[in-house]
This record gives C-alpha cells, sequence and structure tokens, in this order.
C-alpha cells in the first residue's frame, strides 16, 4: 500500500475546509474525539479544542469561594489538571482566548455571620499530599513558568520569584492553591481575549491581585503585556441574587460579600490596554481607594461596554470613572444603597453627562434598602437626556427621569433625546410616587400627542414585568394606543 493511501483523507482537506467541518460539529466532545482519531487531525483541530475553556468546581458552603474542601476536592483540581497541560504542552496555551472559571457552591457562608474570610494556613497543612500528584518533569515546567513571570517581592535588594506575601507561589501552585493556579493560567494564557472569574476577588487573594499590579509598565503607565489581548473580564458574582429569594437575604449577601472585596484585583482590569467589556460587581469603596491610590489614570480609550451589577459605586465615583472611558456606548449600572441615603439625580445626571457624546445604550437601577414607604427624601431632582444625540436605548425608573411629583413632571418628550428607539420603565424603590394610574396618564400624553416630532425614530416602549403597575384593562388600553401610532408595546 502506498503510504499516501493510509493517511487519513480528512486531514488532507485545507485547513479553510476543515475548520467549517470542525465548527459543525455538535459538542467539544465531538471535536475531542475527532482530535483523537490519528496525530494530523489532532494537530488540525486542537487550536478549536481550547479556543474556550469553561470549568466549574464545587467550593466549600463555610468558607471563601476560593477554598477547596475535601468533598470536593477533585472537581476543585480541575483548573490545575488544565494548568498541568498547557504547561507540558504550551502550544495549548496560545490557543485559549475564552477562558471561564466558575465556583459555586458558596451559597451559604454569607449567612453564616460567625465566619470570617479564609485566611491562608500552610499548604502542607491544608493538603499535605498534593504536590505528590505532579511529576519531576511537571514541577520543573511549574517552577520555569512562575519564575518566567519575575513576580516577586523585594528582600534585602533580591528580588525572589516565588514569593508573594510570605508565600512561595511555586509552591502554591503545587499544592492545589487555586488563587495561585489562575494567576498562572492568566500569564500563561497570553492569548486571553476574554476572561470569566466568577468568584470575588477577596481579601484573602494575593496571587492574583500582585500578579496584574506587578507586571512592567510601558511608557510610564500601567499597562499588561501579558492581558494585552484581553477585551473582556466579567469578574464576581455579577448576579447574586435569585429571583425566589426575600428581600432581607438578598441584602444580607450584598453585606456579606462586599466588604471583603480587593480593590487592588477589581482595579487592576481597568489598566488593560484594549479592555472593551468589564463586568463587576464593584463597590464604591473599592473604586474610591483606586482612584486614591492610582498613580497614573487606566487607559479605557477602548471601552465601549461597563455592567456594574449589584454595586454601591456612586453617582460622584462613577462620573470619575466615565471620564476614563470616552469610547463608551453601553452602560449597566445598579446602585444599591441603604435606605439612609438618597438619590441625587443632579449628580446622577453629571455622571451620566460625561459619556453623553457616545453614550448609546443605558440601563439604570436603584435598589434602597427596604423603603417601605414614599419618603420626598429617597429622591432629589431628575436627569434629563434631551441633548444626548446618540442615545437610543434607555432603561430607567420613572422617578430619575420625571421625579417624584407626578403632578408637576416635564412632559415625557422633553425628557428624552430625539434618536430614542427603545423605552423602558423600570421598577423603583422610592416608594409608591409612580402608580398605575400616574404612569398611564404620562405614556397616554405622550402617544396620544405629537411624538414623532419629538422622538422619530422610536419604535417601542417597555414597563418592567417585575411590578404589578398597570392592571389588565390599563394594560389593553395603553397596547391598542400604541398600536394605533406606530408604536410597539411590551409589558
Amino acid at each position: 500500500m502506498h503510504p499516501s493511501d493510509s493517511a487519513c483523507p480528512l486531514a488532507q482537506l485545507p485547513q479553510e475546509l476543515l475548520d467549517y467541518i470542525i465548527g459543525d460539529l455538535p459538542s467539544p466532545q465531538d471535536i475531542s474525539n475527532l482530535s483523537q482519531s490519528c496525530k494530523a487531525l489532532h494537530i488540525k483541530t486542537i487550536e478549536r479544542l481550547y479556543n474556550h475553556i469553561s470549568l466549574t468546581w464545587k467550593a466549600s458552603d463555610t468558607t471563601r469561594p476560593l477554598t477547596v474542601d475535601s468533598q470536593h476536592a477533585a472537581q476543585s483540581l480541575r483548573p490545575n489538571l488544565l494548568l498541568q497541560t498547557i504547561l507540558a504542552k504550551p502550544r495549548y496555551a496560545q490557543s485559549i482566548t475564552h477562558l471561564k472559571l466558575q465556583s459555586t457552591g458558596f451559597r451559604g457562608y454569607w449567612s453564616t455571620w460567625g465566619v470570617l474570610p479564609r485566611r491562608r494556613k500552610p499548604l502542607v497543612k491544608r493538603k499535605p499530599d498534593a504536590a505528590k500528584d505532579w511529576t519531576t518533569e511537571k514541577q520543573r515546567l511549574a517552577m520555569d513558568a512562575v519564575h518566567g513571570v519575575r513576580l516577586g517581592r523585594q528582600r534585602d535588594g533580591h528580588a525572589d520569584a516565588f514569593t508573594v506575601s510570605h508565600q512561595s507561589w511555586y509552591d502554591a501552585v503545587l499544592m492545589y492553591d487555586l488563587d495561585a493556579t489562575i494567576a498562572l493560567l492568566i500569564c500563561t494564557c497570553s492569548n486571553l481575549a476574554s476572561l470569566h472569574l466568577g468568584f470575588h476577588i477577596g481579601d484573602d487573594v494575593v496571587f492574583i491581585p500582585r500578579l496584574l499590579w506587578s507586571l512592567p509598565s510601558i511608557e510610564g503607565t500601567k499597562q499588561f503585556p501579558r492581558c494585552g489581548n484581553l477585551r473582556k473580564i466579567t469578574l464576581g458574582y455579577t448576579r447574586i441574587i435569585d429571583e425566589d429569594e426575600e428581600e432581607s437575604d438578598m441584602w444580607s449577601r450584598i453585606d456579606w460579600l462586599h466588604p471583603h472585596l480587593d480593590w487592588k484585583g477589581y482595579w487592576a482590569f481597568f489598566w488593560c490596554p484594549i479592555i472593551q467589556t468589564i463586568e463587576m460587581n464593584l463597590m464604591d469603596e473599592v473604586a474610591h481607594e483606586g482612584f486614591q491610590m492610582m498613580e497614573f489614570p487606566p487607559l479605557c480609550s477602548k471601552l465601549t461596554t461597563l455592567r456594574l451589577y449589584e454595586s454601591s459605586v456612586t453617582p460622584n465615583t462613577l462620573a470619575k470613572l466615565l471620564s476614563y472611558s470616552p469610547a463608551l456606548k453601553t452602560l449597566d449600572y445598579e446602585y444599591w444603597t441603604t435606605h439612609e441615603d438618597s438619590l441625587d439625580c443632579g449628580s446622577l445626571n453629571a455622571a451620566f453627562d460625561v459619556v453623553k457624546s457616545t453614550l448609546e445604550h443605558l440601563r439604570f437601577v436603584s435598589q434602597m434598602k427596604s423603603p417601605t414607604v414614599y419618603e420626598d427624601s429617597l429622591v432629589s431632582g431628575m436627569c434629563s437626556f434631551h441633548d444626548f444625540p446618540v442615545l437610543s436605548s434607555l432603561q430607567l425608573p420613572p422617578a430619575v427621569l420625571l421625579g417624584c411629583r407626578p403632578f408637576s413632571a416635564p412632559r415625557l418628550e422633553e425628557s428624552i433625546p430625539s434618536s430614542m428607539k427603545k423605552l423602558c420603565f423600570t421598577d423603583d424603590f422610592f416608594g409608591d410616587a409612580w402608580g398605575a394610574e400616574e404612569l398611564t396618564s404620562v405614556l397616554n400624553d405622550f402617544v396620544e400627542g405629537d411624538w414623532g416630532a419629538s422622538a422619530p425614530q422610536l419604535q417601542q416602549i417597555y414597563v418592567a414585568i417585575d411590578r404589578e403597575w398597570l392592571g389588565e384593562a390599563e394594560d389593553d388600553c395603553l397596547r391598542k394606543l400604541c398600536e394605533e401610532n406606530g408604536l410597539k408595546y411590551e409589558l
């Protein structure tokens, strides 16, 4: 038999056709099976196989989310198995562009008020037999990788490339410390474009923040060469709240989780040179300390999408942050605050004004802590978007757009821009200033009036579905009115 007759015909196809075939496979397991069929196909499929990596493990319910518990140790070691693989096959690391690492099972610990955040114990006590799973060759590769980052603290004039906050990074990797493992993954996968770390970088995590802040500066500014391709970062439990939980439980989580965030770990990602999308649970204290400590302002000229979920970032702090985001198009801003605080719409409008020339999509939600009755002091003033030239999608409470006094509220067309395409009124937490009658009256006046002259591009009007603002009669009336006037109405 001629040697060419024994070769796999599929492997001889042009790479473009093979990419099309691989892309049509229904699951990653199918791609893995194909890659194991022969060496030629393994080489051709490896980039697609390792392009998107998503790992989930079980964390302890009674300690910090990064802690490995004995019951779920096998799951928790999955990030370390990935690290061992790419250390042995460095070309695999170059194929990884999307990395998602998610810990689960953290539900119970924030409600256990007697439990403090995990403080690091000597790793040999926590997992004494972990290092035996590493072969001598893998140990050497791990040491070379850690040494290659040249990260360490200065001690007696000499840099220790293996020590961070009095702990050996190399030993931590061998002992399956997830913080150390993930830090090494970040700097090893140099082509990362999307990074999702589904846990909080708390005050007990030392390797990831130190890694980011210790990388060399470029031209006098903080930029990260090993994160040079990072375009999207999702950090923290961006959606903590479950719909079936009581509001008191929601605030217990917020009050318990947020104080333990490390500003260095969160703040550093704003300095990634081409970052385009940032999603995180950012606290005002974290952001404020970042502003206080930063030596150089962040370079966010590429940032187009910013989503701050369940955050306590105040409007004044947000204004500072947006001043470094001149290209921002999408802002999703949730402001969580206690009932003792009030929302100053003047400060809020000033923050939005910073990016009004580029902002296209805005969602704002203010979560007040259990206001039981309407209080004038909960919100002051109102926001106007009339002179936002490209704003096309707006989602916010009526109290923010029209104030808390419906009888003296401005006409809707006076507060929205001519570029508006979609308008949504969401639930507010400022009491009951806007009930069904008041909201229906405003929408009726707007739709029955000459709305086409003030907002000629408007296509849809929404009303939040998480609060029964409108009864069936009001809903049917508005739906019919919108349809008669060329608008799509959704509840």
